[in-house]
Parts: structure tokens; C-alpha cells; sequence
């Protein structure tokens, strides 16, 4: 039984349905995956032993989540995905603006539904004591 890290080929490298899904939403093919494994411009240690890729394909930074299985002597693509598109591949510019104008959005209707929820019990009150 072979627990070094296994080689990243055709042969060793199997994808989840998940990711073989996310394959075909983005229309990536496998060649162009192992190559991001292969030449990942960073790699993230994440938990239970998973390892992140991240590498370009046609000038898109592609993710790459993995796990080695060391029993098989095999690479699981576990899931993956291309930065700055949604999950339809159409392409999104989401700035740190945007996403706090959002943030900031959902705190304001949760201040307001928060406040309409103590008037409501206030209302309430005042008319049971008559």
C-alpha cells in the first residue's frame, strides 16, 4: 500500500459527480484541470486533509478542491470553480464596495423588522390593558 502523495495524471486523478458537473457548467475539460494540479500558481492545505489548487486556464483563475486518497493511490476533485463567475459561467465583478452596500442592506431591513416586531408587542400590550 503506497501512502506517498500519487503522481497527478489521466490515470490517477478521479471527479466527484459534483465536480463533474462543475466541469461542464464551465466548460472546462478534465486535461485543463490536471494541468492546474499539475502547475497550480498556489496551493491551500485546507481541512480534512484537502488541498486547493489554484491555477489559470485561458486566462481565468481556476479553483481546484482535492483530496488525496493514499489507498488508492488517487487524486478525488472533490469540486472547483472559476473565479469571478457565477454558477451559470456568466461573469460577475463583485467589488469589497459591493459586498458591504449588501452587507450593509441586510442590517437595515433586520433593524426595521426588528423594530416593527417591538411595535407590534408594544401595540399589543397597551391594547390588552384596556
Amino acid at each position: 500500500m503506497n501512502k506517498e502523495i500519487p503522481e497527478i495524471n489521466h490515470k490517477t486523478v478521479v471527479f466527484t459527480k459534483h465536480a463533474r458537473e462543475r466541469l461542464d457548467l464551465r466548460r472546462l475539460s478534465e486535461d485543463a484541470i490536471i494541468q492546474v494540479m499539475r502547475k497550480p500558481n498556489t496551493t491551500q492545505k485546507l481541512d480534512e486533509g484537502k488541498i486547493k489548487f489554484i491555477g489559470e486556464v485561458m486566462g481565468s483563475k481556476v479553483h481546484v478542491i482535492c483530496r488525496p486518497i493514499l489507498e488508492e493511490n488517487k487524486w478525488l476533485v472533490i469540486s472547483l470553480w472559476v473565479r469571478k463567475e457565477d454558477d451559470a459561467g456568466n461573469f460577475v465583478n463583485y467589488t469589497k464596495r459591493d459586498r458591504n452596500n449588501r452587507n450593509s442592506l441586510s442590517k437595515i431591513y433586520i433593524t426595521v423588522f426588528i423594530w416593527l416586531i417591538i411595535i407590534v408587542a408594544v401595540a399589543y400590550y397597551f391594547s390588552q390593558l384596556r
